[in-house]
């Protein structure tokens, strides 16, 4: 750190600290092997590297330190040099430790054998300064510009592992913690080498375990086979052809031994024959998702008793009625509202798709194949899914009873795009008779004009046949 910038706060830097696990673990495990490298190249009998909080330094690498400190593997903050280089934010660089100033009556001087001090600051990944690594002579000694960046240079090599055990400890941290199960391992395929025959797991995680009731240590490095056998018709067809297209997917099984429990894994190929899975437990999402089933088929079967008695009644109502075709008309949209509604029931009554509105519409008259239908799959709410099946029913009807489907040779193309924020939906005729705008306006034509609710409609008697342009706000058209 540039002499001209203060240090960092005591409180952010001990806190990041603190998070950092740096200093979870004993120094002999962790920079034992930098502090041996530092005596060597500076000939000094002790090297330490130094993690200091607000009370005590703690060794996170030490070589040649006396007793008892060595077996403790901290000291008070009475017997800190590396303090020093903390608060400052520099390198300390002490000669003669009774004769200087600022660490003459510092207690390692008796207790430790300083007699001089070498120290660079080392850093977390943040940039945090969290200590040193020093170099210490039990004689005074004049430190060379040689000395100091030899030092220098193992500090970076420190940083580097000090960035690289971080992201090890987080990731074991995770990988301890995270509720859903993860395993790693390769497959074993037959002696041909073209069929998975078996799996090995060579490391799994804790959760692992509580969702399988299998215990880590029995399955780290077992193979499916001795461990899981009931599982394997289950699973190595998904590996054979998860390692085949070297591709992402998620599999949901119910397994055969764990009281048939659902698990949902997502698997994901690594380099050769290994793979990664990550699975969590779905019985009760699977369960929820069969009872709303029957509770869709249910309520499904009622509203349709529900509009085949209102047709009833409607059909009784007007049995006087002379005139045929309003009464068949009546019918037939009752008809057309029931197909949408068996659509949404399908969906959880949340969405349909445009596509399946209009094969719903078009298939209950026994016109889809003779309608093109081209677009994109956009999904509607449950309110304009009620219109536009409507919509679309009235437009068929007209088209079999005047337009282009009530010969043999007439078609009907319907496509829809979006533009922006807006819906569009067109209806065009060819191959029909002429046609003409009529001179009074029923109840069907006032339902084609309305369109879904919101948006413009266009209408236009062209010399090819009939044509529809109707516009609306996506945002309409998404309402539940």
């Amino acid at each position: 750190m540039p002499d001209d910038l203060p240090p960092y706060p005591m409180s952010a830097r001990v806190k990041a600290l603190r998070r950092s696990g740096v200093l979870d673990l004993p120094g002999d495990t962790q920079f034992a092997h930098l502090t041996e490298l530092v005596r060597m190249m500076l000939g000094v009998p002790v090297a330490i590297v130094s993690i200091v909080d607000e009370h005590r330094q703690v060794f996170a690498g030490h070589s040649g330190l006396p007793e008892p400190w060595a077996s403790l593997g901290q000291t008070p903050i009475t017997h800190s040099f590396c303090q020093h280089v903390v608060e400052r934010g520099t390198v300390l660089s002490v000669s003669d430790a009774r004769a200087e100033p600022l660490v003459r009556d510092n207690l390692a001087i008796s207790e430790l054998g300083v007699a001089a001090y070498l120290g660079v600051p080392i850093h977390l990944p943040g940039g945090e300064l969290i200590g040193a690594l020093a170099a210490i002579d039990t004689v005074p000694r004049t430190w060379s510009e040689h000395d100091l960046r030899l030092l220098e240079s193992v500090a970076v090599v420190v940083d580097k592992e000090i960035r690289v055990g971080s992201s090890e400890r987080k990731f074991r941290t995770l990988f301890e913690e995270m509720r859903e199960g993860f395993y790693v391992g390769e497959v074993i395929r037959d002696d041909g080498g073209q069929h998975v025959v078996d799996f090995r797991f060579d490391e799994v995680n804790p959760a692992f375990g509580h969702l399988t009731g299998m215990p880590v240590e029995r399955a780290t490095g077992a193979l499916m086979g001795d461990v899981a056998p009931a599982a394997m018709p289950l699973l190595l067809p998904v590996y054979e052809r998860l390692l085949l297209e070297r591709t992402s997917i998620v599999h949901v099984h119910r397994s055969a031994f764990l009281d048939g429990h659902w698990f949902e894994t997502r698997m994901t190929p690594l380099d050769g024959d290994r793979l990664v899975g990550f699975f969590t437990d779905v019985t009760d999402r699977r369960n929820s998702e069969a009872l709303q089933d029957v509770l869709n088929q249910e309520m499904s079967h009622r509203l349709k008793n529900t509009l085949m008695m209102v047709q009833a009644l409607a059909m009784q109502t007007l049995r006087g009625v002379s005139e045929r075709a309003p009464v068949e008309a009546l019918e037939k949209r009752i008809y057309a509202l029931s197909s949408a509604h068996d659509i949404l029931f399908e969906r959880n009554w949340e969405s349909a798709s445009v596509d399946g509105i209009a094969r719903a519409a078009l298939g209950r008259l026994c016109m889809e194949g003779r309608v093109d239908l081209a677009g994109p799959g956009v999904e509607m709410g449950a309110k304009a899914t009620l219109s536009l099946s409507l919509l679309l029913h009235e437009l068929a009807t007209n088209a079999i009873k005047y337009g282009a489907l009530s010969n043999a040779d007439g078609r009907v193309a319907l496509d829809w795009s979006m533009d922006g924020t807006d819906f569009h939906l067109r209806w065009r005729e060819t191959g029909g008779p002429v046609v003409s705008e009529p001179s009074q306006r029923g109840f069907g034509s006032k339902l084609i004009r309305m369109g879904l609710g919101a948006g413009d409609v266009v209408t236009r008697y062209e010399p090819l046949g009939f044509f529809l342009e109707l516009t609306t706000p996506l945002s309409h058209m998404k309402q539940a």
